[in-house]
């Protein structure tokens, strides 16, 4: 399949997507909402550029073709699932447990296999996610799941 019509498909769906996100961060009160309009923003406009140099690209008769291994499927598809897992989870679950267990399952599937580094990296990933939505935000999380569970 030629490259540029995979990618203005891919862009068009990324600003989509990203539309649909600010949208819905326009919806948040205060000063919590102006990290999310600002990064759905500027995914709005990269994808819109991405947009127009794949249709550009397409115009010009661009005969690049696009032909994946097994292997970079199958980690296209574990991405696909691993953000799937992430959105689900973060409904369901919680959002630092959902990260807690998809984290480190994503670096294992990618190939790294140095266990002390996995979890060192989920930790301060999630020490990351609890500064910034905590501290930085103050923009109050749903209850986790597990946390309810045993009762704190």
């Amino acid at each position: 399949m030629r490259k540029a019509t995979i990618e203005t498909g891919a862009s068009l769906l990324v600003c989509a997507i990203s539309i649909l996100g600010f949208w819905e961060a326009s919806q948040y009160a205060g000063e919590g909402g102006l990290m999310p309009r600002g990064v759905t923003a500027l995914m709005i406009l990269l994808s819109a550029i991405w947009a127009v140099q794949s249709v550009r690209a397409m115009r010009g008769g661009s005969v690049a073709v696009i032909a994946p291994s097994p292997n970079q499927l199958r980690l296209s598809v574990m991405l696909i699932l691993a953000g799937l897992g992430l959105l689900f989870g973060m409904a369901f679950v919680g959002f630092y447990t959902s990260a807690a267990v998809i984290v480190p399952l994503l670096g294992y599937g990618l190939g790294y296999r140095n266990f002390r580094g996995l979890a060192i990296g989920t930790f301060l990933f999630l020490l990351l996610l609890v500064s910034v939505f905590r501290l930085l935000l103050a923009v109050p999380l749903p209850p986790e799941a597990v946390l309810k569970m045993i009762g704190l």
